[in-house]
């Protein structure tokens, strides 16, 4: 299942009270934690904030497909023999050719690697949203039958807003 149920709730009592319901299930302190004033700080979730582990997967598919590009680039060039600039002969074209892959592999590295999601969904970082007030429950690591029992205690509770993230590593 995940690494991390978070749940994102609007004040302390809520979270008080949903901490409460899942330490009945067994869960205890180093798998269960609340974030907000008076507990942990924003700066204590950036193990499981979106952005950044969307951030650290963009960085790891640029450093891998970057320079496959630019390899890839001059094997092109090398296949086709399209000069784009002429003047500058065949090892000059093929260093272009060379760039051009590697601006090809910069593109697929920020798709492939979630950029477009960071673009258009716009989520509020976790810590934007503890200064703003809110509080977050999150349950880490814990084995994959008290994931399942946390998430159905979630869902008794009616709590909305849950999300689940796996650690890219």
């Amino acid at each position: 299942m995940a690494d991390y149920l978070i749940a994102t709730l609007r004040d302390r009592i809520q979270a008080e009270e949903v901490y409460l319901a899942l330490q009945e299930i067994g869960l205890s302190e180093p798998t269960l934690n609340i974030f907000g004033k008076g507990y942990k700080t924003g700066e204590d979730c950036k193990d499981f904030d979106p952005t950044l582990i969307t951030q650290r997967q963009m960085q790891r598919m640029l450093i891998f497909l970057l320079p496959l590009g630019f390899v890839g680039g001059i094997i092109f060039y090398q296949a086709v023999h399209i000069d784009l600039i002429p003047s500058l002969g065949g090892i000059g074209n093929m260093v272009i050719g060379g760039f051009l892959g590697a601006a090809s592999g910069a593109l697929g590295g920020y798709i492939t690697g979630g950029g477009l999601s960071l673009l258009l969904d716009k989520a509020v970082p976790y810590a934007e949203q503890i200064e703003a007030g809110k509080f977050l429950v999150v349950v880490r690591d814990a084995e994959d039958l008290k994931m399942r029992q946390a998430n159905r205690v979630l869902r008794t509770l009616n709590i909305d807003d849950v999300a689940y993230y796996e650690r890219p590593d």
